[in-house]
């Protein structure tokens, strides 16, 4: 988990400090006050009385030192004065998971406060709270001592932990990645992370945006980070106390800026009767007339590659030009549906609401697959053998340069029976940026290496599309390499336009 947390732990020691230091090991601390229980004419038990930090004081006063943050753990050397005291205490009316044995200190995480009573009522909000999923960023539960989710059947537990984690613990944590980028585009209800210096905190709080929602922290009583979470405004901010701070939870709404794009090459009876959400536009419009819709040649474009690359021209320009949080692409004869049948309804299309719906729940909305015959067979069939190897070799060339990781899951397409079809998918704007990224590192180098080396002039136009061909299973290879959930939805064909 690395430096960034520089927790150090404030202790009242009870006890020989000689003892204590000889015993503690290499973890941090700093002492801030002594404390003695017994001796000099006094005892606790029968005087209610405690000398610490240099002063004979009764337990009230104890308390509020303790309560005030001044102190996270009164540490005690001997487990036998530890248990007397607590005892004793009881009695008085007080107790607080801060009063620890040396041995229980040195068994807690060193990278962040930590008590059991708040492990555990935490485990119960979580229930409470409705979260079904939740990302445990800095491996809380897999350090503290629980080995089971207690009565919390909801909420699955995954977890960031560059160690593997002891096999009791997969009671609590289904899941267990090495790193925050191995999670991928993985969405939570929420996510975990210890109590951090407020500039790591706000650093952690932005690197979660794409991953959740809600942001859950613990911070101490009187802690920097309880200071700056006071100064701080968030959409939502519930706290949850405990009895050495309280948990927080810190939620963004990030507003609502969908818009599936339908890509189309023509005149469509489309305008005004599409839901709510959805734009037209023209694909290839460089060189052409002008149709009245949006046009994929304004600023950043590549539209004058469309009669090699088809409708993937657009699908760039929205890359370059557009900064809409949930985007989707399709095609002006097709359209997603959750109905069950296939036969076009504009009632039926696909509406934003229902998309975002779906999409709290997975990564990305794709066409359902296609199964027949070998993909390579396929672009034979539309392109031609000779176009088909030269289309091919090539962009396995680039693929090669600029993402070697890829070629594999290349080969595995083109000799698939299936495929994700039509360059259709509705998305978050990272899953889409990232995708696009990916795609344009290679496929427009591809795309001018093949115009430089085919004979074209007397190629019929269908043919000349092969990169294009190639370029619709582009998402499935992606996908093939990246950690989704997919949701697979009908797609309804118009036949007459």
């Amino acid at each position: 988990m690395g430096n960034e947390f520089s927790f150090v732990p404030k202790i009242l020691l009870c006890g020989d400090e000689a003892e204590f230091l000889s015993r503690i090991g290499k973890r941090p601390f700093k002492i801030v006050g002594h404390a003695q229980i017994s001796g000099d004419g006094f005892d606790f038990v029968q005087d209610n009385k405690i000398f610490f930090n240099d002063e004979l004081q009764d337990l009230p006063a104890l308390v509020k030192f303790l309560q005030s943050g001044a102190a996270d753990y009164l540490i005690f050397v001997k487990l036998k004065e530890c248990r007397n005291f607590i005892n004793e205490a009881r009695k008085k009316g007080f107790r607080s998971p801060k009063i620890i044995t040396l041995d229980e200190f040195k068994s807690f995480p060193r990278e962040f406060f930590y008590d059991a009573e708040s492990e555990v009522l935490l485990i119960r909000q979580l229930k409470a709270a409705a979260i079904k999923t939740l990302l445990d960023v800095d491996a809380y539960f897999a350090q503290g001592k629980l080995f089971t989710k207690l009565d919390n059947t909801l909420t699955e537990i995954e977890c960031i932990s560059e160690e593997p984690l002891l096999p009791i613990k997969e009671n609590i944590c289904s899941r267990t990645y090495k790193n925050l980028d191995e999670v991928g585009f993985k969405r939570f209800d929420a996510a975990l992370i210890v109590e951090r210096k407020p500039a790591d905190f706000d650093a952690m709080f932005d690197r979660l945006k794409d991953i959740s929602p809600t942001v859950i922290t613990f911070a101490r009583t009187a802690s920097e980070l309880e200071r700056h979470l006071a100064t701080r405004n968030f959409d939502e901010h519930s706290a949850l106390k405990t009895s050495t701070g309280a948990w927080h939870f810190l939620t963004r709404r990030t507003p609502a800026d969908f818009c599936n794009y339908a890509a189309t090459h023509k005149l469509t009876p489309h305008e005004g009767r599409l839901p709510e959400g959805y734009k037209i536009i023209h694909a290839g419009r460089a060189g052409k007339d002008d149709l009245g819709y949006l046009g994929d040649d304004t600023g950043n474009n590549i539209s004058r590659l469309n009669p090699y690359l088809n409708e993937i021209t657009a699908l760039y320009w929205l890359w370059k030009n557009t900064k809409h949080t949930t985007l989707g692409f399709c095609q002006y004869r097709r359209f997603f549906t959750t109905a069950d049948d296939k036969i076009f309804s504009y009632d039926k299309i696909l509406t934003a609401d229902d998309a975002l719906k779906i999409l709290e729940g997975y990564e990305i909305i794709v066409a359902k697959i296609y199964i027949g015959r070998l993909q390579r067979e396929l672009i034979r069939a539309d392109c031609g053998r000779t176009l088909t190897t030269l289309g091919e070799t090539i962009l396995k060339k680039h693929i090669q340069q600029a993402q070697p990781d890829y070629v594999d899951a290349l080969d595995y397409v083109l000799n698939s029976k299936s495929f994700y079809r039509c360059n259709m998918f509705v998305t978050r704007r990272n899953v889409f940026d990232a995708y696009c990224k990916w795609l344009f590192s290679f496929l427009i180098d591809a795309t001018e290496e093949f115009l430089r080396k085919a004979e074209l002039d007397t190629t019929p136009p269908k043919r000349r599309r092969v990169m294009g061909y190639f370029a619709e299973r582009m998402l499935t290879v992606w996908l093939i390499k990246n950690r989704l959930r997919i949701n697979e939805l009908n797609v309804m064909f118009i036949e007459d336009i």
